[in-house]
């Protein structure tokens, strides 16, 4: 495992903006999911020691977060939320500088840089001044000043935010690349359900300092595969009532529909059969989840509406 925590928690006076976290993050991609104020930041700054955590154990490549600092930061590449750019510096200049603070020498720190810059396509502005890059260029730069020293582990931390749609899409391309490359484990922190869903296997989903679910892209939509989206006319609460009589949960959607979860042994045919035995028409009834976005509003509800 490249990083495990044990009841991890980090709090900001009273508020615990991560609140007990137990968890194991295996090789490859993972995206660290959850709306604004879910704890990813605070979580992310925990482990770095940017932010100390009040309470519990953390290791990051089998080093400790709270005795072993210097050597996990030679280990991980940080690319923050804001922006963390010295203004007067070009850009070459601020990759090289990240590369010698992460204990490269001055002469590989260029060379790095220059290659880092190649990929990043920052190769024709590296030596503009970086106050006058755009918000797509900046993000990139953050990203080029992460790999210079070749981690070992990514923190990503809302690597799109800001970014034009072409710039994103070239950005998740970048990520995409880097992760199908297998030498780097990496973690992807950000509110955008699609981008986690295009660049990583695995989502921690997070909700006010907690985790809500911890599983592989894949098996986390399947396993709300039975969840349908039904509207109908007539008696809708004799309906839902005798739906729930036979463990099926039922909540109430948009627009007048129900969401149905079928548990695992039950096909639709028990809406069918209920939406007859209750005399209710049957006007919609379609599988409701198809992407983490459908996951996700299942998982929070309208509290997830409201914290976007």
């Amino acid at each position: 495992m490249s990083l495990t925590l044990e009841e991890f928690t980090v709090a900001y006076g009273d508020l615990r903006a991560v609140d007990g976290v137990s968890l194991s993050f295996p090789s490859g991609a993972t995206g660290l999911l959850g709306p604004n104020g879910a704890g990813k930041s605070s979580l992310i700054k925990g482990l770095l020691g940017l932010v100390p955590p009040r309470s519990g154990t953390a290791r990051i490549l089998g080093h400790d977060v709270r005795t072993e600092r210097d050597t996990i930061r030679q280990l991980i590449g940080y690319m923050p939320e804001d922006d963390s750019l010295i203004p007067g510096l070009t850009g070459f200049e601020m990759v090289r500088f990240a590369g010698e603070l992460s204990g490269m020498t001055r002469v590989d720190a260029m060379q790095r840089a220059h290659e880092i810059l190649f990929l990043v396509g920052l190769e024709e502005a590296r030596y503009r001044e970086v106050e006058s890059y755009s918000v797509g260029m900046k993000q990139r730069i953050k990203l080029a000043q992460a790999l210079v020293h070749d981690p070992r582990l990514l923190f990503l931390d809302e690597p799109t935010s800001g970014m034009d749609p072409k710039g994103r899409q070239e950005m998740l391309d970048l990520i995409t690349g880097i992760a199908a490359g297998g030498e780097m484990g990496i973690v992807v922190a950000s509110h955008i359900l699609v981008d986690v869903e295009r660049t990583c296997e695995r989502v921690v989903v997070m909700h006010r300092g907690r985790v809500l679910e911890e599983n592989s892209v894949t098996d986390l939509r399947g396993g709300f595969a039975g969840v349908h989206t039904v509207r109908v006319e007539g008696d809708a609460e004799r309906f839902v009532q005798r739906l729930q009589a036979r463990g099926v949960e039922v909540q109430t959607g948009e627009r007048h529909t129900l969401e149905v979860a079928l548990p695992e042994d039950m096909t639709t045919d028990v809406i069918l059969e209920t939406a007859i035995a209750t005399d209710v028409v049957l006007r919609r009834l379609v599988s409701s989840v198809r992407s983490l976005e459908d996951v996700f509003v299942h998982l929070l509800g309208e509290e997830y509406r409201a914290d976007l």
